[in-house]
């Protein structure tokens, strides 16, 4: 099975899907992301069961998916660059499936440890953490450079729509077959996308035979960024706004009566970040990307203020449809701008060091907030994000976002 380097640019994001070992790859992707998201939701109100509500060990799940991602990710940015990502996303994938599987049998069993949930959702994401930057590595010798952004959006719907759909089908769930039947569904959802990636007989790159060492590699990857005044603009304003919206994930299950209403809610922040992948290329016609930002980073923290004064589902639903949007919206910047800055030579790595910068915002934001929580109230915190996202923003205004047309020279000396 070949690549597909000599893509034509497209004209909308569904294009891409005609082109075969993307459409494979995206279907395994989006079966993989709702069992993840399936996961997330239960560990979360797994978590809330067993503590009796404990906002700290509540909100320290999100830590536990989002702490080795930072620890491990340039690490692994620098194999995406120096090994066979195929042979890498091989190995990603099958070590969450074994993670997802070990836990679900020992939940199964009885066991109700919250040390050991933490334990086995950090587990997991050594291989999400492995995955993430290799899986982006490869996109743009799947579909062409010119077509990222669409790659892009399209990667989002896929695991947005997972982020819809996952809570929900987990909310409804859990009170039926159990915790552990939910994680073990995610288990399973791995085997199509291993199954692609087996069938793909993909031609190692330049980058795949980089005649540098392991440590060698990963100095010259923060060296690119060290040179990049661009990147680190994307880095910091990422790592901020990460840091606020990290709230979402920590505090939602504290504010939603029970595991239906949960799912549902938490899932139109996922339809609300479909919305803006759908609209967001329409949107770029007519706007800069800086202007975008600038309006979503807002409209995200208005939404945190009205999170704080209501305690209906039906409404926090709604507000988080519009904070999903904007969420998307300011994801999107940072990702295709990364993507286009980066050269080949060290894109894994680049990427690699951006999710570093945006997971160590939820990694360490969220128990943050759990303990604002514990000290105020879960509203009160969301009050708080929201005043705080609108200083991050006004400190960055003036440090705006890369345009499409620019790029960094790579002077690996």
């Amino acid at each position: 099975m070949t690549t597909d380097d000599d893509a034509q640019s497209s004209t909308s994001i569904w294009s891409l899907l005609r082109l075969p070992l993307f459409r494979w790859i995206w279907i395994g992707i989006c079966l993989s992301n709702l069992g993840y998201w399936m996961q997330t939701i239960t560990a979360a109100w797994l978590m809330k069961d067993w503590t009796n509500g404990d906002p700290i060990l509540v909100s320290l799940v999100q830590t536990a998916y989002f702490l080795p991602t930072v620890l491990l990710i340039v690490a692994s940015g620098t194999l995406a660059d120096t090994f066979d990502r195929r042979r890498l996303l091989i190995l990603a994938n099958t070590w969450m499936m074994i993670a997802a599987a070990a836990l679900a049998v020992l939940i199964f069993l009885g066991n109700t440890d919250p040390i050991m949930l933490l334990a086995l959702s950090g587990l997991l994401a050594v291989g999400f953490a492995l995955n993430q930057p290799t899986q982006s590595a490869v996109v743009p010798e799947i579909v062409g450079i010119k077509n990222v952004p669409y790659a892009v959006s399209l990667y989002s719907v896929a695991n947005n729509g997972a982020r819809v759909l996952g809570p929900g089908i987990a909310g409804v769930l859990i009170p039926v077959i159990g915790g552990a039947a939910v994680i073990g569904i995610n288990a399973t959802t791995y085997v199509f996308l291993l199954a692609v990636l087996i069938w793909w007989r993909r031609t190692p790159r330049a980058a795949d035979v980089s005649g540098e060492t392991f440590m060698t590699a990963m100095a010259t990857g923060f060296r690119f960024v060290r040179q990049s005044d661009r990147f680190r603009t994307v880095m910091l304003r990422g790592g901020l706004f990460f840091a606020v919206t990290s709230i979402i994930l920590a505090m939602m299950p504290m504010l939603v009566p029970n595991s239906a209403d949960y799912g549902l809610v938490f899932g139109c922040f996922g339809m609300g970040a479909i919305i803006g992948a759908l609209n967001y290329g329409r949107l770029s016609n007519r706007y800069s990307r800086n202007s975008i930002v600038l309006g979503a980073i807002i409209i995200h923290a208005v939404m945190l203020v009205l999170l704080s004064a209501t305690d209906n589902s039906i409404a926090m639903g709604a507000i988080l449809l519009i904070a999903g949007t904007a969420w998307f919206f300011v994801m999107s910047a940072l990702q295709i701008s990364a993507q286009l800055i980066l050269p080949n030579e060290v894109r894994g790595r680049g990427i690699a060091i951006l999710n570093m910068t945006l997971m160590t915002g939820y990694a360490l934001g969220s128990p943050v907030w759990g303990t604002v929580a514990a000290f105020t109230s879960p509203r009160a915190s969301m009050l708080i994000a929201g005043c705080l996202s609108m200083v991050f923003l006004a400190l960055t205004f003036r440090m705006p976002f890369p345009q499409d047309s620019d790029s960094t020279p790579y002077n690996p000396n």
